[in-house]
């Protein structure tokens, strides 16, 4: 039975050719960044892609290209195994739950295996999924920024109480922001990359959460 690998971004799918940790089958990565900007109800939708690529600063048609026309892969190389391959922070737990949703949203009924790696893609832990449940989680976390009454991953349990610190107005991102008044931003951008490693927030990511916050104390 042929396995579709879904990575979590690029970055990842370059790693694991060099390394060659998926051989013989065929891979594709999950090119988001779920925990920034907004979202729309239906994932994949004319909407959504206009919003995903206004917060992405791309169009429409690249948006296409770089992500959604890579999952077209699930209804052919996929339609019967995924192996899903996720980093346990934050940035990649809300990435894994808008895909889970978007299989539970076009009704995908193949063997899901869900493998969590370490940021060295060692592994952490492993489950294998069903997907029935986790579009109206992401509705709940990324529409509505409230708490699901019952998550049974742990990694993303904890993604989805990292995400909605994050979203909240006063959280430890903030603080620490507002502490360091007089440090320059590319300073304070690697100094949040390596205090707050559970987020898995990049400097794009960073650099405008800095100036916002700088902003608003104008």
């Amino acid at each position: 039975m042929q396995t579709l690998h879904i990575l979590n971004g690029e970055e990842m799918e370059k790693a694991f050719q060099r390394k060659g940790l998926v051989v013989g089958d065929p891979m594709i990565p999950f090119n988001e960044a779920m925990c920034a900007g907004e979202t729309c109800e239906t994932i994949f939708s004319n909407q959504f892609i206009k919003t995903r690529a206004l917060t992405h600063g791309v169009s429409e048609s690249d948006y296409r290209r770089i992500t959604v026309e890579k999952m077209e892969a699930v209804f052919h190389e996929g339609r019967k195994h995924l192996q899903l391959w996720f980093d346990e922070d934050m940035f990649c737990q809300i990435n894994l739950l808008t895909l889970l949703a978007w299989l539970d949203q076009i009704g995908y009924e193949g063997k899901i295996e869900l493998r969590i790696v370490t940021q060295q893609f060692d592994p952490l832990a492993s489950y294998t999924l069903h997907v029935d449940g986790y579009l109206s989680m992401y509705k709940q976390v990324l529409i509505n920024r409230s708490i699901p009454s019952e998550v049974s991953l742990p990694p993303l349990s904890k993604g989805i109480e990292l995400y909605l610190k994050y979203k909240g107005r006063d959280n430890e991102l903030v603080r620490f922001i507002e502490h360091q008044p007089d440090l320059s931003e590319d300073k304070l951008v690697e100094r949040m990359i390596e205090t707050f490693q559970e987020y898995g927030l990049g400097d794009v990511q960073y650099m405008q959460l800095i100036r916002n916050v700088r902003a608003s104390e104008r």
